[in-house]
């Protein structure tokens, strides 16, 4: 039990979360479905501590001198957008921690949830189920490689990373084109 127990607090560490303690608990050989529970319950209640704090980081930053030009920012994006968002929120989350990627798990929806001011019942939702999906997903690739460790499963491991590599360098070149256009704005606006 302590084995599973461990595997929960595992699930709550950003970056590992349920995408690393399912396939950890799994090469340990312990039971696949306690596994999937316990990093299930780990990766979804680290969410709450994390919704509330980044809400609470937000509107401190909002205060500050630095930090709220950005803030005021994203808020008049969201505000344009807010009724898309809103019908689309928890599927979006739900989607987006759903798909067992790196980084996309319940710290980064958590931020996400806080950014788009989503209600946290809604967030929590959207992250519960994304954490379901995604820990269905992790367990039958893990039991797949434990069982059959053979160029099958090579291949579903490197296009596991290509993927990642690729989402990764598209996310870093917006993430610099948005760095550039809020530089230029800041310039025109001072």
């Amino acid at each position: 039990m302590l084995e599973y127990i461990k595997l929960m607090f595992l699930s709550m560490v950003p970056i590992i979360e349920l995408r690393g303690a399912i396939p950890l608990g799994i090469a340990m050989k312990l039971n696949p479905v306690y596994v999937y529970i316990f990093s299930l319950i780990g990766s979804t209640l680290i969410a709450i501590p994390i919704v509330i704090l980044f809400r609470n980081v937000i509107d401190y930053l909002r205060h500050k001198k630095y930090f709220n030009k950005i803030i005021r920012w994203i808020d008049i994006q969201i505000e344009g957008k807010a009724k898309k968002l809103k019908a689309v929120s928890i599927i979006g989350i739900i989607l987006f921690v759903g798909v067992p990627l790196p980084t996309t798990g319940s710290w980064s929806a958590a931020a996400l949830a806080s950014i788009f001011k989503m209600r946290i019942r809604d967030a929590l939702i959207g992250i519960f189920i994304g954490n379901s999906i995604a820990g269905i997903i992790m367990c039958a690739i893990s039991l797949h490689l434990a069982d059959n460790f053979k160029i099958t499963s090579a291949i579903i491991l490197s296009v596991v990373i290509i993927t990642a590599i690729i989402i990764y360098y598209f996310y870093k070149k917006k993430k610099i084109s948005a760095q550039k256009n809020q530089k230029a704005n800041e310039i025109t606006n001072n």
